[in-house]
Order: C-alpha cells, then structure tokens, then sequence
C-alpha cells in the first residue's frame, strides 16, 4: 500500500510517503527477484482457491490519488510491465487531500479526471477510496452508503471503466462498512492489515502491508515476502504461540 511518491515526502505525515528513487529502487528490486505482481481480481482468485497461493507475488495499490503518481510512478510501472491498482477519492478530484490538512503539512494536489482516464486507458485497474474521505465509522449508515456506493457510481460514470475494488479511508471499517462494499456491487475491499492474503481470506478484507518512508532495502524485502513489518509480525507469531505455552488443565503445554 502506497500513498504519494514525491520529491517532497512532507514533514508531519513523511511517513507516508516515498522520494521517486526510493519507489524505483522498490520496483528494481521486485523486478529482479522475480516477483510476479497479480492484479487485484487476480489476488480475489487467491483467497477463493481458484489460482494457487505462490510465493514471490504481490499486489499494488495507491490510495488518494495523488496528481505526482502519473510523474513518478506510471512510467516507472510501465518500465516493468507492473499493473497496479489506483483508488480515488471521487468528490476531490483535481482538489487537494483536504482531509489531511489537520496535521499541518502542505496540502497535495489530486489528479483530475482526465488524468484517471489516462490511467486506465494505459491498463491501471481504479478502484473507489469513498467520496470525500471521512472516517467511515463515524457516519450513520445512510451516510456510509452514499460515500460507499456512490463514490463507485461517481467514478464508473466519468471513466466508462467498472470499479470492483473499494479501499477504506484511513483503514477503518466496521461491520456496516463491509456489508455495504459487499452489497454495492464490488467484488472485493482493501483493509490496512498487515498479512498475506491467503485462500481463505475475506474478499472484503483483504491485507496490505503500508510501505514508509522509514522502509529501507531490508524491510521493504521483508514486507514483499511475508507481508508484514518486523513489529507487527513478531507480534503475529507472539499471539500464535501463547496459547501453546500457557499450561493445559494438568500442567502440560496445551
């Protein structure tokens, strides 16, 4: 999971954010190692067991939808034959990430339309990041519908191309979100949770690793191959093994 790419990575929110050597360096290493890179309807044919679970695959995907992508990114994936998946904020479009202006960085210019289309024309998969961005679990479910389902109407009717993917704003969701992304017509949704996305895996929750600027050569590798930040997957392994090392009803490791 990506953000912006830039030159000016931003000061309060650098964290989410990449220079544009950093993210070719990124793709140079994927390239090299062979990693195969699946579509996101690809990724769906995973978790439903219709196309084996192999090693040295990922996904990718760009939230927001920042104007400096089709600089520093497009050409970049077009080198090496990556597709990847855009989701775009339907309601900002050719404005600015208005709902980061809190933390006091400058505001980041969105694409326009005309810009979308350009990625899809050129074989971009553009999936629907809401309307206006808010913090979904905030909203009443009416409201959650409207940015839901009608971010996808709002998009499909402006590029002509079909919106199968929702990604949630700010990685929150609740049990009405999921059941309104599932029943507006997508085919799957990108969660913030860290992981691989197995057979098996919920469709409407499927995993990403958020790649930083903090990510260097090594754990960019490392969230390639297991989908997880070091933290976050010591803290994965620590909860599979407790319940085998608290002791059973006589003593034994249970």
């Amino acid at each position: 999971m990506y953000h912006w790419v830039d030159p000016d990575p931003g000061r309060n929110l650098r964290e989410w954010g990449l220079v544009p050597e950093v993210f070719e360096a990124q793709m140079t290493a994927l390239a090299e190692r062979g990693y195969k890179v699946l579509s996101l309807r690809e990724v769906l044919q995973v978790v439903r067991g219709e196309r084996p679970a192999s090693p040295g695959t990922v996904a990718l995907t760009f939230d927001d939808g920042y104007r400096g992508l089709l600089q520093h990114v497009l050409p970049v994936l077009e080198r090496f034959r990556f597709r990847a998946t855009f989701a775009l904020v339907s309601d900002r479009m050719g404005g600015t990430n208005t709902w980061d202006a809190r933390h006091g960085d400058r505001p980041r210019a969105l694409m326009g339309w005309d810009e979308a289309a350009t990625l899809a024309s050129r074989g971009m998969e553009i999936a629907s990041h809401s309307r206006t961005h808010p913090f979904l679990t905030a909203l009443s479910e009416s409201e959650q519908e409207d940015e839901i389902r009608g971010s996808k109407e709002i998009i499909e009717d402006r590029l002509g191309v079909p919106v199968r993917f929702f990604c949630y704003p700010h990685g929150l969701l609740d049990s009405r979100c999921r059941r309104l992304v599932a029943s507006s017509g997508y085919e799957g949704a990108c969660s913030s949770r860290f992981g691989g996305n197995v057979p098996g895996t919920d469709p409407f929750l499927l995993r990403r690793s958020e790649i930083t600027y903090s990510d260097g050569a090594w754990s960019f590798s490392f969230k390639a191959r297991t989908g997880f930040s070091l933290r976050e997957w010591a803290r994965e392994r620590v909860t599979e093994l407790l319940p085998r090392l608290m002791p059973g009803p006589r003593g034994a490791a249970s």
